[in-house]
């Protein structure tokens, strides 16, 4: 065929191409990253859990979910589903989420949520609901998110609590007891705050601690299995309530603790450096 006829015989065909239509537009095509997907139609939505079947779907790039695609969503049947990039969740949407069927839902960007909505969300009964993005709570969600269904609920995110959203939140048995963002006890009810998470069954954790009065940390430590960072790294702060501040005194048990935990970590330490896979510095 001659250069001037196959020019010719090509554009028949991509004309041809333009009348019939492509099975899928360009607009239909998804990113290979998962992530990087911004919006999504209800068709999308369906064909994306047809061909995705692995342990985890990642959304992280939705900003938005209506009810329609969240029930499009519902039929993965996957281990995980990851969608960190949503900021605000209505009840509606919430109800579809509390339907699926996968064993983990992260909803991390999630920077406030109401008690309605929680009320809903509370009835996914898998694993794992990961809600790690909210900073604070107010008591009325709180409250809501102690009728968890699910396994393991996790709210790694909160900086600030009330008393009356701690004692609300050492209700929730489902909780796991780790509060990775609260750095500070230092609101003039911080007392009454390390009472109520004191009084909680099973794990307490606040690794990131930094600082809090004499007397909010005695009543913290009357939850003895409490995990807080070694006491010489706290700071000591005035009382927030203005009370008059006491000299906090270690307890003779905490003293015993403490001395363990050093050696472990000079023990670990040592290992550490002695270890053959021990990372060059630079």
């Amino acid at each position: 065929m001659k250069p001037a006829r196959s020019l010719l015989f090509l554009v028949a065909l991509f004309v041809a191409g333009l009348c019939l239509g492509p099975t899928h537009t360009l607009a239909d095509e998804l990113p290979k990253d998962t992530n990087k997907i911004k919006s999504l139609t209800p068709e999308q939505a369906r064909r994306l859990v047809t061909e995705n079947k692995g342990n985890m779907l990642s959304l992280n790039g939705l900003t938005t979910l209506d009810a329609e695609i969240a029930k499009a969503l519902a039929e993965f049947k996957g281990v995980v589903l990851t969608l960190n990039g949503l900021t605000t969740l209505d009840a509606d949407t919430a109800k579809t989420l509390a339907e699926f069927k996968v064993l983990g839902l992260t909803l991390n960007g999630l920077t406030t949520l109401d008690a309605d909505t929680a009320k809903t969300l509370v009835e996914f009964k898998s694993n794992l609901l990961s809600l790690d993005g909210l900073t604070t709570l107010d008591a009325d969600t709180a409250k809501a998110l102690a009728e968890f269904k699910g396994q393991n609920l996790t709210l790694n995110g909160l900086t600030t609590l009330d008393a009356e959203t701690a004692n609300a939140l050492v209700a929730a048995q489902k909780w796991d007891g780790q509060l990775w963002g609260l750095t500070a006890f230092d609101s003039p009810d911080s007392i009454a705050i390390a009472q109520a998470l004191a009084s909680r069954r099973g794990r307490l954790a606040l690794p990131n601690l930094k600082k809090i009065s004499p007397k909010t940390l005695t009543a913290l430590i009357e939850k003895r299995d409490v995990e807080i960072p070694l006491i010489e790294t706290l700071e000591l702060i005035p009382e927030p309530d203005g009370s008059a501040n006491d000299d906090f005194v270690i307890p003779e048990w905490l003293e015993e603790r403490e001395a363990k935990r050093r050696e472990r970590d000079r023990r670990r330490e040592r290992d550490r450096l002695k270890s053959p896979f021990r990372a060059e510095p630079g």
